[in-house]
């Protein structure tokens, strides 16, 4: 048989105690009503696989860094190859200018020449 336990006052029940000795009918009446309420069996420690489930997280955590370590790696071999490529840009940037400035100098003695030939 299953035991009721008191929400509120009941008579001479306080709230927490368990109620005994009324009939069927009355206990129906009071649980419809919400004034009691019937004992739940303490919870038990289920075996849900908390165990398998932190195994399985922690297996998880550990790829995860070991993903981490490979893409900081790549992270850094990919700015150093950067850093080579600006230093090369730069540097042909320069021999552009320079070609340029020579050019200009050449089709500037050029023009010189061609006018002085007339």
């Amino acid at each position: 048989m299953p035991k009721y336990i008191a929400k509120q006052s009941l008579g001479h029940y306080r709230p927490g105690q368990e109620v005994k000795g009324l009939e069927e009918k009355h206990l129906q009446a009071l649980l419809a009503s919400g004034a009691i309420e019937e004992e739940k069996a303490p919870e038990q420690p289920k075996a849900d696989g908390t165990a398998a489930q932190l195994a399985s997280l922690t297996a998880e955590v550990a790829e995860l860094k070991a993903n981490e370590a490979i893409l900081i790696e790549g992270k850094d071999k990919a700015d150093a190859e950067v850093a080579e490529l600006q230093k090369k840009v730069e540097g042909l940037e320069k021999a552009l200018s320079t070609s340029e400035a020579a050019l200009k100098k050449a089709t500037a003695e050029a023009k010189k020449l061609a006018s002085a030939d007339k």
